[in-house]
Formats: C-alpha cells, sequence, structure tokens
C-alpha cells in the first residue's frame, strides 16, 4: 500500500490503498475476471482522499533530501501556508534523479552502529520486548513472507 511520509503513522493510507484494490479484486472475481489488469484500482484511486493527500505531500522526502533546513520551511510552505491560502496541492513537482534503491549501500559499506546493553527501565532485551508485546509464536517458526526472488532488492 502506499504511505504518506510527512504524515509519519501513514497505516491509514496503506489500509485505504489496500481497500481499494481489494474492491477492484472483488469486483473482477464476481464477474468471473481472473489474470487480468484491474483497471478499476487506479481509476478508484484516482477518485480517493487518498490521491489528494499524496498529492499534496508529493515532494516531502525530496526537500529533506536537498537539506532538513529546506525540508522544513517548504514542508511548512506545501502543507500549512499554500492550503491558508486556497491553494490545495503545490503548483510544483520534485523529481529525483534516481530511484530509492540505487541509493542503498550493502550493510558491509556501512558504519555499525554500537548500542548499549538494555537497562531494564527504558530499553529492553529482545525477549522482554517479544513478551511485552504478546506475541506468541514457535521460536523455530519459519518466515511466512518469502521472496520470489532474493535477489531483486524490496
Amino acid at each position: 500500500g502506499y504511505l504518506n511520509a510527512a504524515r509519519i503513522k501513514g497505516s491509514h493510507a496503506a489500509i485505504k490503498s489496500g481497500m481499494l484494490c481489494g474492491d477492484a479484486v472483488f469486483e473482477a472475481v464476481t464477474a468471473g475476471r481472473s489474470a487480468d489488469e484491474l483497471t478499476a484500482y487506479p481509476a478508484a484511486f484516482e477518485q480517493s482522499w487518498l490521491k489528494e493527500e499524496l498529492d499534496q505531500s508529493r515532494n516531502f522526502k525530496l526537500w529533506f533530501k536537498k537539506s532538513p533546513t529546506l525540508g522544513k520551511i517548504m514542508t511548512g510552505i506545501e502543507q500549512w501556508l499554500l492550503p491558508k491560502i486556497g491553494v490545495s496541492n503545490p503548483p510544483w513537482t520534485l523529481h529525483g534523479t534516481k530511484s530509492d534503491n540505487q541509493s542503498l549501500k550493502p550493510a558491509s559499506e556501512c558504519p555499525k552502529i554500537e548500542y548499549p546493553k538494555p537497562d531494564g527501565k527504558i530499553t529492553f532485551d529482545r525477549l522482554s520486548s517479544v513478551f511485552i508485546s504478546n506475541t506468541n509464536h514457535e521460536e523455530n517458526q519459519p518466515a511466512h513472507l518469502t521472496l520470489k526472488d532474493p535477489t531483486v532488492p524490496t
């Protein structure tokens, strides 16, 4: 699903995009269609409140990639000032020079982060954290999410 990075917790966007997709799948299955393109999904997305929300914050990450200060200023202009003067979406769109996955480095090329030992008050060890979260699974349970091709970056 989609994510509105400017809103930090973008789960509402992921849920809405999943609902739109689910509706398109349901429509196709009930019509007896299979293995075709779900053209109803992009059309439904274009007419949803989610597209409007994501359009307004489309430049968020790219402003911050230029600089944190510029990101704060321009995000304020785009998401606070422009709507105050009646402009719902920025009249400009930034374009990245490369896709996000091209910016990733192998872990071996990055400095190792040394975390302090858990103090038992603010930070906890993994076993305690799993217990507190009420997670219940077998320790050696295989992962239920697998990649079709592990050589393709996700």
